[in-house]
């Protein structure tokens, strides 16, 4: 794995402001999923399977952004 891929955006075929839109949005989605998580750790009864939920969300909107066929 490479810290630093200058050609990053090339690959996916994207331009600065839509992937760092898309990044931030998943990121935050990230955030929820840990809080959640570690609630949920603490208190089972809470958040029953939404962190894998919000995980495939994830999972699956890069996968529609940035993996083309």
């Amino acid at each position: 794995m490479k810290l630093f891929d200058w050609h990053h955006l090339e690959k996916a075929k994207t331009n600065y402001f839509f992937h760092g839109t898309v990044a931030v949005y998943y990121s935050f989605l990230g955030l929820l999923i840990c809080l959640m998580g570690l609630t949920h750790a603490i208190f089972p009864f809470l958040f029953g399977f939404t962190p894998y939920k919000i995980a495939k969300k994830i999972t699956d909107g890069t996968e529609k952004y940035f993996i083309k066929k």
